[in-house]
């Protein structure tokens, strides 16, 4: 199984202030009270008190939407996942709008390599509720089930460099472009300025334009891009010295000798 997904994709909660909103219609003040502490004992790092607090609440009400998202949230953090999306699924049957427990789900799910629940839930998700990472998780799972173009225009939205240098990320978004010329000069450019410091991304990027689409001036510009904002690095210079000479350019590939050897 794998560990929350590739980056950080762990289940997320509310914050306090979250907790009020669906809350105005509750039966009882107490179970008000109790979100409230639960959501500060959780946002405090204390999980195992914020857990049993929910406990409580659902002792109360055991139809309280929130207690049981939120408690599937403490649960899934502690490894119990299957307790997680009985929970999650309960707190949905309740609230079937909720973006929280529509985004968990998904993320519970694409852990589960259930591909087609998890785009089902977080397709669900307000536009104003979705994140680089739901972007993220979306655009690969299109990616694998081989709708290339419909993988880009997910990842198109992401902007979170981290991201961009995670590995799974960059390949299946160059394995995308290899299928599909879709993108314009603009958006290289935004590639080439997530990955100005990755040295391996740098040269898969420059690789996939000299050889995929056969520019060889974009990858002059990927190279010369990681130079700039990086130490003289003897590989990467190599490779501008391939290029130069293969396009019988001797005055930069003379200057580009001079990087790795002044």
């Amino acid at each position: 199984m794998w560990k929350y997904l590739f980056l950080v994709f762990v289940l997320i909660g509310c914050s306090n202030n979250e907790v009020v909103k669906p809350v105005k219609n509750l039966e009882t003040k107490n179970e008000k009270y109790l979100l409230l502490k639960g959501a500060n004992l959780y946002s405090l790092g204390k999980k195992s008190e914020a857990l049993e607090i929910y406990g409580e609440v659902l002792k109360i009400n055991r139809k309280n939407s929130v207690a049981l998202r939120e408690k599937a949230i403490i649960e899934g953090q502690f490894g119990n996942i299957v307790q997680a999306e009985k929970d999650l699924n309960s707190a949905l049957a309740l609230n079937p709008k909720d973006n929280l427990t529509l985004k968990n789900l998904g993320y519970l799910n694409f852990e589960k390599r259930n591909y087609n629940k998890s785009s089902k839930y977080l397709r669900s998700v307000s536009k104003d509720f979705m994140n680089d990472q739901d972007y993220f998780i979306l655009g690969y799972i299109e990616f694998l089930n081989g709708n290339y173009l419909n993988s880009l225009k997910y990842y198109e939205y992401v902007e979170d460099d981290e991201i961009f240098n995670n590995k799974l990320f960059f390949d299946s978004y160059l394995n995308n472009l290899k299928r599909i010329e879709h993108l314009n000069k603009d958006s290289y450019l935004k590639i080439e300025d997530k990955i100005k410091h990755n040295k391996v991304n740098t040269i898969k990027l420059s690789n996939f334009y000299s050889l995929s689409l056969e520019k060889d001036d974009y990858s002059e510009r990927v190279l010369k891009n990681y130079l700039t904002y990086n130490d003289i690095d003897k590989e990467v210079v190599e490779k501008l010295i391939n290029i130069y000479y293969k396009n019988g350019d001797k005055v930069k590939e003379k200057e580009a000798l001079n990087l790795i050897f002044n």
